[in-house]
């Protein structure tokens, strides 16, 4: 076991070598806990897969944050790892499990006294003097106490002193930013403290998703883990002899090493009982990879598989430079380069602006910024973004007026529409050009590097109210996505315009070519030489002059 600071203590009736020995290895003790199997048998805990990949990511980080499949059986394994093991044989140890709901904390807490009422003595720890335990807490004789607590409200466990924290299905909790802020300080002055987070994938736009998604970029205390359904025992169905995969569940299948056909039929029966049908569904409890199952809108617009095979390649958002964003590309002499942005208005708190940088001759992305700045900072920020990038147009929704006065005041070049400075964005434009950006992303002629902006396009439905601060009073929005939209019927156009003239000059190149049989007929252009020919010459004629 890691080192955490506190001593280890036993009383009269334990066995101390038998304990020592026992938290040597990380997974002896869960292994000693009874728990009601799903046959509704008892008997003691046998380690999973994934339960083994928990425990030993807790004895190897002090913060850790997994995102699970339903059914994984994390709780009960950190319950008993985390908060029994340490609470019990570490003094004075605090331990707090918090759950969405404090219905779900009680159930929880009774698999967790279950464990241990059914402890051998040796191993057991007695509680403290007059307490028999409660529903909500137990008490250990030398001070260790393990607790619960809800997620139900706002500031959850403030005052407390916590050694070790459990937070399961944060995904569900309404309001996650709130909580998160008021628990941590406490616990992060705690210098041997240990937390896990666990749960399914939630809200898409969540505090839940940007903290996940900070925790595998390994920016922060967190340590991600994200575990993989199809290695789990118990998502199999027998195969049925007339079962015949599909394309989609072949190339699933095919993406995700270790899968088999049991699992796939696993699959095909989830969806078609509970899930409907619906694959977004079956993801948001099973997803696929680290970034998959985040539920935003029940109607997306964007081809889903389209998106997700741009996010096999997709990078996380460059770190912000001197330039004033974060580059995937830096400007090539002789490029054009167009800026697309989305401000924010004066005074928004938690409402994101963004900027998007494309190469027009090759339809990449570039670089990219987003976070909270005033419209005049903002468009600070676009004008030295566009100086970088071979002095860039800048395209900026025209409703903004604050960012293109200023805009205008820096002598940005700006994009024009209807004879006003900026992007004219009414529900016919806004449609056309996000058919035009289905198109592009389709065809493949659209290059999106930036993973972040390729989620929110996953989940988006173009219903821009999600400025509307929610019940976790954050924007539910798409900022990056916007910025998109916009790019896409101008990249359309510039596409357009690229294959021109790629095709004039495929076209010059073949009347220039000089081959064996000597100048060909089209060499002397009647538009560009008074030289004409009124028949074929050999190679060696002087051409009449007219």
């Amino acid at each position: 076991m890691s080192n955490t600071g506190a001593d280890i203590v036993t009383c009269a009736g334990m066995d101390r070598a038998m304990i020592e020995k026992m938290l040597s290895v990380p997974e002896a003790f869960v292994s000693m806990c009874k728990i009601v199997r799903e046959n509704e048998t008892t008997g003691f805990l046998e380690p999973t897969r994934a339960q083994i990949q928990v425990i030993r990511a807790i004895e190897d980080n002090k913060w850790v944050f997994v995102t699970k499949y339903r059914q994984a059986k994390i709780t009960t394994i950190t319950l008993m790892h985390l908060l029994l093991r340490d609470c019990m044989y570490r003094q004075g140890i605090e331990g707090l499990l918090i759950a969405d709901t404090i219905s779900t904390a009680e159930m929880a807490f009774r698999r967790l006294r279950f464990a241990y009422e059914n402890l051998p003595e040796a191993i057991r720890a007695p509680l403290a003097k007059g307490s028999k335990g409660s529903k909500r807490e137990l008490e250990f004789w030398h001070g260790g106490r393990v607790t619960i607590k809800t997620l139900e409200g706002r500031s959850p466990a403030v005052g407390f002193s916590i050694d070790r924290l459990h937070i399961t299905e944060l995904g569900e909790a309404l309001h996650q930013q709130n909580a998160i802020t008021n628990l941590f300080p406490g616990i992060r002055k705690r210098k041997n403290a240990k937390l896990i987070i666990e749960s399914t994938p939630g809200k898409a736009g969540s505090y839940h998703e940007r903290m996940w998604h900070n925790a595998l970029s390994r920016e922060g205390r967190f340590y991600p883990l994200f575990l993989e359904w199809w290695h789990d025992d118990t998502c199999l169905r027998p195969v049925p002899s007339d079962f015949v995969p599909s394309e989609a569940e072949l190339e699933y299948m095919g993406a995700h090493p270790g899968m088999t056909m049991e699992h796939v039929a696993f699959m095909r029966d989830a969806l078609k009982s509970e899930f409907v049908g619906d694959t977004r569904l079956f993801s948001s409890k099973y997803p696929s990879d680290p970034h998959d199952g985040w539920l935003g809108s029940q109607r997306p617009m964007m081809p889903e598989e389209v998106i997700r095979r741009l996010l096999d390649g997709a990078m996380p958002d460059p770190i912000e430079g001197s330039h004033g964003c974060g580059e995937f590309v830096k400007p090539i002499p002789g490029h054009t380069y167009e800026l697309y942005a989305d401000p924010t208005g004066f005074g928004q708190n938690g409402d994101p602006a963004a900027l998007t940088v494309f190469d027009m001759d090759t339809l990449e992305e570039v670089a990219v910024w987003s976070g909270v700045e005033a419209p005049d900072r903002f468009a600070v920020r676009i004008s030295l973004v566009c100086e970088y990038y071979n002095n860039a147009r800048a395209v900026v929704e025209s409703n903004h007026a604050g960012c293109i006065t200023a805009l205008r005041s820096l002598s940005t070049r700006l994009y024009y529409s209807k004879r006003r400075p900026g992007w004219w964005a009414s529900s016919q434009s806004i449609a056309k050009a996000e058919f035009a950006l289905v198109q592009l992303l389709r065809e493949e002629s659209l290059v999106i590097r930036s993973r972040q902006g390729l989620q929110q396009l996953l989940r988006y439905d173009g219903d821009f109210s999600r400025r509307v601060k929610g019940e976790d009073d954050v924007g539910h929005h798409f900022d990056r996505a916007r910025t998109y939209v916009m790019a896409g019927a101008l990249l359309q156009a510039a596409l357009k315009r690229l294959e021109r003239r790629r095709k004039k000059e495929a076209e010059k190149k073949d009347d220039l070519e000089v081959t064996e049989e000597g100048i060909p007929y089209g060499l002397f252009d009647k538009g560009r030489d008074t030289m004409g020919r009124k028949r074929l010459e050999s190679a060696n004629t002087i051409p009449r002059m007219r």
